[in-house]
């Protein structure tokens, strides 16, 4: 049983390994856009500020706070 569960946290780990790639090379990822953001401003020495993205990971998070506190209070 424990070899069982430890092959399990591995999986889960890799999981959340491929997650974190994913969303550093998703097209319309914030991530993406941070670190393009901050590649571009140590070229240029400009700071742009990517407000469209930033909205868009706030309203994500924002949706799946809400689902979280929904199924939590169905729990009971």
């Amino acid at each position: 049983m424990h070899l069982a569960a430890a092959a399990q946290a591995r999986l889960v780990g890799a999981g959340h390994a491929l997650g974190a790639l994913l969303a550093l090379v998703a097209a319309g990822s914030p991530a993406r856009s941070a670190v393009a953001g901050l590649v571009t401003g140590s070229r240029t020495g400009a700071v742009h500020t990517p407000v469209v993205p930033l909205v868009l990971a706030a309203l994500i998070a924002g949706g799946a706070a809400a689902v979280v506190c929904a199924l939590s209070s169905r729990r009971g």
